[in-house]
Order: C-alpha cells, then sequence, then structure tokens
C-alpha cells in the first residue's frame, strides 16, 4: 500500500546489493531520499488504472477491478510498455533486481503473467504498515489534493494488502512481510529476516552496515500524528494477522467490510478541490508527472462556431497550432468571421450550411492567480465544453466538475491552418509582407547573428545558388500581429512553412518555447545552433554534417633562404610559421631577440606567402648578426614551395629543430622577454612525461576590431577533464620536441584547431603539460587573424572533426 515504507524497504535493498534499474523518481518532501521507483513503470501502471477508472486515490480507486480487466486494450497497451522495458533487464540483470511501486499491488496479475510470458523468476516482498500511520500520511499529503479522508484510506490500505495475499495464494507463492515498525524497534533481527527471505542475496559485512545506517527515526514520520481512533476494528484485526509469519490460510475477502464501504458522493474530491483553489498549485504539481487522460471526439460540426480562449488571444501563435489538434472532422471547411470575431473570440462559419444557433467551445491554457481562480472556475462552469493542453490541469478541473476534455498537443491534424492558403493565397502578403514559404527550402526565422549574415552574403556576392535555398526571415521576431486575422495568417506561414520547408530553423526563443511540444510543426521547428554558417546549415539537415578536412600532409619542397649556426646545441628553440604576415612578423621576430635566454635556435618556415615576408625576415636575420651581442646559436628561414597550410609549416620547423623543446610562436603575437626562460626552468623539472608548458596570456584587441572570445587571459590549467569540452590551452606554448615526433605531429584541419587536435594527440600518447603561471605572452587579437577569418566561422564542422578523431572529448557542438 502506499506510504507503507516500500521506498525505506527500497533503499535497504539496494544498500544490500539489490539492482534497481531504470530512471527513478527524486526525492521531494514527503520522501526526501526518493521513491526508489522506476518512473516509466509508474507512468505505465498509473495510466492503465486512469484508463480502467481505478486512479488510485480517486474514490472509485477503492473499488476492485472491472471483470475481465486483463484483456481490456488499456490492459494490452501497459503488456506491451512493461513488456519493451522489461526484456532487456531480463537479459542485462546478472544478480538480483527489483520493481517497487505500490500500484503493482492492484495489478500483480498482469506482473504475474508478464514473468511466464518473459520466462523469468518472481520473488514477492509485502511492505506493512500500521494503518493509522498510513491514514495519517495519505491526509497529510494526500487530503488537500484529492479529497483523501480516513474512510478511503483505509479502504485503500485493505484492498491493497488483501489483494496481493489472495493472488500470491492462487500462485502458490511465498509471501514475506516487512513490517515498517519492525526498522526502527529490532533493525538487526529484521534485516536478517529479509536476508533469509532472500536466499540468493549475500550481502559484505559492510553491505550490512550501511543498509543499518540507512534506517533514521526521521523516516517515521507520520508516527505522532497517527490516530488509532479512526480505525475500523476489522482493519486492526487484518494488521495483526498480516504480521503473523506465516500469513495465516485463511484470510478475509480483499472487498472491504461493508461498514467501511460509503456512497462514492460522500464527500467528493471536487467539492474538497473547489472550495481550496490555494491548494491547486500543490495538487498540479503532485500531479505533473500522471499520464494524460484520453481526448475526447466533438460532435459533428454546426453552421456556427465560436472558439473562445481562456489565458491567451489569437493574435498568439499558440491557440491557432492548438486548433490544429482540436478532435474535430471538416474544421478546414470553416471560414473565419472576423467582423464577429474579437481578440479571445474567433467566430467560424460554414458556408455549405444555413446559420443557425452559435454552438460555443473553450480552451483554457491558464490557471489564475489566487485572486482570480473562483471567479475563473465559475465562467469555466458556465461552458458547454472546455478544452485544456495541460493534463493535470485537466484532472483538476474535471475533479472540481467541469466539463473539460484533453485537447492533446500530440493528436492528428485536422486541417485547421491549411485552409489559411486554401481559400487566399495571398493572404501571407497582405497581412504580413511575407512571401510564401518555398517547396524544399531551409527556412531561417530570427536573426543568425552577424558570422551568418557574412558568409550568406558572400555567397550571393559571387552568384552562388548552393541548394537548398535559404529562405531568410531575421525580422519574425518583430512581425506585427495586432487582429486575429494577423495571428491566423502568421500561424499559417508557420505551418505552411513545416509542411513544405526542409527544415524551420529559429533563434527565436520564445517561439521555440511555445510551439515545439506540438504536432502541428511535427519535428521541424529546431533551435538555431550558435557559429553556424549557411554551408553547415544545409549540411547538418539534409542528413549529412559537415565536417572539416582533417589530413596529413607532407612537407613540399623546402628551400632554404637563410642559414647560420654557431655550431653549439641550443638551449630552446622558437619556431615561426609564416604566411603574409609581412607587417606584423618584425615585431614578433624583435619579441625573440629580447629573450632572456641564450643560445636561442629561430627557425622561420614561410608557407609560400604572396606578400614579401620572407624578405623581411631574411633582412632581420641577416641584421642580427651584424649585432656585437645577439642570443642566438642558430637561424634558419625556410621557405615551402607550395602552400600546405598550419600544421605543416610546425611540422617543417620542429623537424628542422636541434634543440630539445621548442616555443611556438604565431607571426602575428609576440613574447615577452622572459618567456622561453621562464617556461624551460619548468620543462626541466618535470619528468619525462611531461611534454608542454603553457604560459598565461595577455590579450590585446586592435583598435575598431571586436573582441573575439578570447579577449582575457587565458588562465586554466592542463587538465584532461577541460579539454573534454573545449581547448583550454593556446598554440603558444613550450613543446618536448621528442613528444611531438612520438605523437605524430601536427595535422592539417582545414579551418584550424591544428593546436587543439595536437593536444589531444599528446594526451592520448600519455603525456601531459603544466602551466607557467605567468604572463609572457601577448595573442594581438586583429580581423585578419585565423580565428576571425576561418575559425569562427567553422566551429560546428571543427567540433564534429574533433570529436571523431578523439571520441573521449565530449565537445557541445559536435553533439547538437
Amino acid at each position: 500500500m502506499h506510504r507503507s515504507g516500500t521506498s525505506l524497504l527500497c533503499g535497504v535493498l539496494q544498500r544490500l546489493g539489490v539492482a534497481l534499474p531504470g530512471e527513478t523518481i527524486d526525492g521531494d518532501q514527503h520522501n526526501p531520499e526518493g521513491y526508489f521507483e522506476w518512473d516509466a513503470v509508474v507512468a505505465i501502471q498509473e495510466r492503465l488504472l486512469i484508463d480502467l477508472q481505478r486512479w488510485w486515490p480517486a474514490p472509485e480507486g477503492t473499488l476492485a477491478l472491472p471483470d475481465q480487466w486483463l484483456s481490456h486494450p488499456a490492459t494490452e497497451q501497459a503488456r506491451l510498455s512493461l513488456r519493451e522495458l522489461l526484456e532487456p533487464e531480463v537479459l542485462r540483470q546478472l544478480s538480483l533486481w527489483a520493481i517497487k511501486d505500490p500500484r503493482c499491488s492492484r495489478l500483480l496479475p498482469l506482473w504475474l503473467e508478464l514473468a511466464r510470458e518473459l520466462d523469468f523468476p518472481v520473488q514477492l516482498l509485502l511492505a506493512v504498515r500500521d494503518p493509522a500511520e498510513v491514514i495519517a500520511s495519505l491526509l497529510r499529503r494526500d487530503g488537500p489534493l484529492t479529497g483523501m479522508d480516513a474512510n478511503r484510506a483505509q479502504q485503500l490500505w485493505w484492498r491493497h494488502n488483501l489483494e496481493v495475499v489472495h493472488q500470491a495464494r492462487a500462485a502458490g507463492m511465498a509471501l514475506p512481510v516487512v513490517d515498517f515498525g519492525g526498522w526502527f524497534k529490532q533493525p538487526h533481527h529484521q534485516l536478517e529476516e529479509l536476508i533469509e527471505a532472500l536466499p540468493t542475496l549475500q550481502p559484505s559485512l559492510e553491505q550490512r552496515a550501511n543498509a543499518l545506517a540507512f534506517i533514521e527515526p526521521s523516516h517515521r514520520r507520520s508516527l505522532r500524528i497517527a490516530n488509532e481512533r479512526v480505525l475500523d476494528s476489522a482493519v486492526r484485526r487484518l494488521h495483526q494477522r498480516l504480521l503473523c509469519q506465516p500469513i495465516p490460510t485463511r484470510m478475509p475477502s480483499s472487498t472491504p467490510p461493508p461498514r467501511l464501504v460509503q456512497a462514492l458522493s460522500e464527500p467528493t474530491q471536487g467539492a474538497a478541490l473547489a472550495s481550496t483553489p490555494e491548494c491547486w498549485d500543490a495538487w498540479l504539481e503532485h500531479h505533473r508527472q500522471y499520464p494524460a487522460p484520453h481526448p475526447a471526439k466533438l460532435p459533428p460540426l454546426a453552421a456556427e462556431l465560436a472558439v473562445e480562449l481562456c489565458g491567451a488571444s489569437w493574435m498568439e501563435l499558440q491557440p491557432h497550432l492548438l486548433m490544429q489538434c482540436l478532435p474535430m472532422d471538416g474544421l478546414e471547411l470553416l471560414i473565419p468571421d472576423f467582423q464577429r470575431s474579437a481578440p479571445n473570440q474567433l467566430v467560424l462559419r460554414n458556408p455549405a450550411l444555413v446559420p443557425g444557433t452559435l454552438e460555443k467551445i473553450l480552451i483554457n491554457l491558464e490557471l489564475p492567480p489566487l485572486n482570480r481562480r473562483e471567479q475563473w472556475l465559475g465562467h469555466l462552469r458556465a461552458q458547454p465544453l472546455v478544452f485544456d493542453p495541460e493534463p493535470a490541469r485537466v484532472r483538476l478541473l474535471q475533479a472540481c466538475g467541469i466539463p473539460v476534455a484533453w485537447l492533446d498537443p500530440q493528436a492528428p491534424l485536422n486541417g485547421w491552418l491549411v485552409q489559411a492558403a486554401a481559400n487566399e493565397p495571398h493572404v501571407w502578403a497582405r497581412y504580413l509582407g511575407l512571401a510564401p514559404p518555398e517547396q524544399g527550402s531551409l527556412v531561417l526565422l530570427g536573426s543568425a547573428g552577424e558570422a551568418f549574415d557574412r558568409a550568406l552574403a558572400r555567397e550571393a556576392s559571387h552568384g552562388q545558388c548552393p541548394q537548398p535555398v535559404i529562405q531568410y526571415l531575421p525580422g519574425w521576431p518583430e512581425l506585427i500581429v495586432q487582429t486575429p486575422a494577423e495571428g491566423l495568417a502568421r500561424a499559417g506561414w508557420l505551418q505552411q512553412a513545416s509542411r513544405s520547408a526542409v527544415c524551420v530553423v529559429t533563434s527565436d526563443q520564445a517561439l521555440l518555447e511555445s510551439c515545439t511540444h506540438l504536432s502541428g510543426l511535427k519535428a521541424s521547428l529546431l533551435a538555431l545552433p550558435p557559429f553556424t554558417n549557411p554551408a553547415d546549415l544545409r549540411a547538418r539537415h539534409l542528413g549529412t554534417p559537415l565536417m572539416a578536412l582533417a589530413e596529413d600532409r607532407p612537407a613540399p619542397p623546402v628551400q632554404e633562404r637563410f642559414h647560420w649556426s654557431d655550431g653549439q646545441q641550443p638551449t630552446a628553440a622558437v619556431v615561426i610559421s609564416l604566411f603574409n604576415y609581412a607587417d606584423r612578423i618584425s615585431a614578433a621576430l624583435e619579441s625573440v631577440a629580447a629573450q632572456t635566454t641564450e643560445r636561442l635556435e629561430l627557425i622561420v618556415v614561410d608557407d609560400t606567402s604572396s606578400d614579401d615576408g620572407a624578405e623581411v625576415v631574411a633582412a632581420w636575420m641577416q641584421a642580427q648578426l651584424r649585432r656585437p651581442s645577439h642570443i642566438f646559436s642558430r637561424l634558419l628561414l625556410l621557405c615551402h614551395s607550395t602552400n600546405a597550410g598550419l600544421a605543416t609549416a610546425r611540422n617543417t620547423a620542429f623537424a628542422a629543430a636541434q634543440a630539445p623543446w621548442c616555443l611556438v610562436l604565431d607571426a602575428d603575437n609576440v613574447l615577452y622577454p622572459p618567456a622561453v626562460q621562464a617556461c624551460l626552468q619548468l620543462a626541466t623539472c618535470g619528468d619525462n612525461r611531461l611534454a608542454v608548458v603553457h604560459p598565461l596570456l595577455a590579450v590585446q584587441v586592435e583598435p575598431g576590431v571586436p573582441e573575439d572570445q578570447r579577449s582575457l587571459v587565458r588562465s586554466q590549467s592542463w587538465q584532461r577533464g577541460r579539454f573534454c569540452f573545449e581547448n583550454m590551452v593556446d598554440a603558444m606554448a613550450l613543446v618536448r620536441r621528442s613528444a611531438w615526433e612520438k605523437a605524430g605531429g601536427y595535422t592539417h584541419i582545414e579551418g584550424g584547431w591544428e593546436d587543439f587536435d595536437f593536444w589531444c594527440k599528446l594526451i592520448e600518447a600519455g603525456f601531459h603539460g603544466v602551466q607557467c603561471p605567468r604572463i609572457l605572452a601577448e595573442y594581438r587579437s586583429h580581423d585578419q587573424s585565423m580565428s576571425h577569418t576561418a575559425t569562427n566561422s567553422n566551429w560546428r564542422a571543427l567540433s564534429r572533426t574533433l570529436q571523431q578523431r578523439h571520441p573521449w572529448l565530449q565537445l557541445p557542438l559536435a553533439s547538437q
């Protein structure tokens, strides 16, 4: 029976090693430790009891199940759903596992049939609690919500316990009884009896101790308010007989004694609920997990119909989309009469029928504030028929005596919005200034951001017409809708777009929140992900996710433009890849010359620049040799014969280096004077698995350039767990040359992130990095950087590529 210590029993079993499969229901103020109930099983069984008109807390819940209930269509559906859940668990669970739900007490025959069908053994445990405590707990939890009273609680207690006893006896099964009070009187003795009742359970001493530690006096919350005087003598005697070991062979019928049975109309649930509107919020919250009631079917259409809204207006999207789900045939035949309509009432007429009495229905979309609830309830009572899409609210209104039916948002469409296009093809242009949705297009509602706009404009400027066509409506959220006619036009346009377009994507969060649960938009309305470009949008929604090219490119033929060496072993190398940065490379070179470390090796690889960057470097190196006291042990300028990309240029530099450690420097960034010395000092103190020393970076944003996402000092240290979600370490870092070689070097990835990929390869090869806690380099943010021109507009493709190359990553944009 509910509130009989089943959660405490399951908590103990779990700590003894019994598995509880499935997602379990979280705790609340009534069961803080949790309910230990498989939520999917609870939902199926709750649905079945409702369909059999035996919802357990209602007055009808005290009645016997209907005759032939095991062959009822609702039971067959529940059987299929439960079997679908159980079949994998029967194969997966190799030791003792349990399913707990008080509803099983009433539906036990169904479970015994499933056990026979799936050929798995079943053992029963019956948790029994003093009925006075159960009554007190039910009245406290369910009294204000369901009109529960002491008499109904006793009937429920009687039926739930005795039906299990009779079913177990009919099946010839043992039925150990676990007394809730025994956990607090003799916990050690009760624990041993429980273990003895489950021969396959062999808990360790530690598991036994954990089980006993789970039992706390606070679990017995209703002891102080339990009132023995409310108990019928038959209920008291039954409790005593249940606690006998073994259960007596002769037990009372599961039907409660006549003196316990009262008319179902005595104080009704509806009267209790209707008179306590302050309890409705708690009632709804308590019932949100319950299955939805069956939708109703409307009678044939009248000549005229008025559809009133409560809690919304016909200028909003949701009511029109919900209208498509009304269980009404031929709704597309009705034509709106906007002259007779109002913001909250839409008048429809059937031109094929002679006008007659105006029939009326109401769609409720609200639970008003407390000070309006009585007036609201009175208004709903005056309606011939009310529809509501919120299942818990439907049950509340039904309990209060309102003629309400569930409006299933996932029901098949009735054609309501189809008539908007069929009757007036130009209605969208007239009311909204919108062209019709194009067949097979991608519809994008709301602004997709500056990067997307630039990419789309670039397509158009080049005369490209890639397929599918993107219909872009950045002004969608600002559409002015002031009349029901405009509201219908907007909803009809959106519905038509969902029917004709490949996909409807939106950045309008309000639209997503109000419409994505409606079948009227199928699965076509999706949130616009960040950093999306047109190519990625097309690829994603055509089922071919855009990937960035990743390949190990061999180094092209290399020309040695400048080489000088003093013949000594370099202390460390600084390696620079250069491509079209003739105007920036000098600052990078001067920052290397200013280092406090002696005997540096400087290697610059020009990747076939179209400017004179290589000449600038050659002249600068020549000038260094004329300085009386430079810090270099070796200067080398190499030039690729063809452009091979950043990763290949870095690999060329590493391959040519003689120093054991190489500091990577991009041609548009600079080092601070102590950079090499400080990083090298940490590197030489580490073990042979230390591959990277990365400093903190200062970011300089050039005037007139928007700050990018790296506009602050990078402050995260090297940890594999951090790399799972994003790159935490910039390319400007000191790298052990032998680790670079063992990891296979850098890989070319179209669009960027070669450094992120390289860090992942080092991690997979067993290397790690360490942060140098000093600001030692400067990242210069400008509109010509690789981040601005390529990486930022390809984050999704790059994320997918990195995720594919390194499956242990958990990149958010790769999974959306």
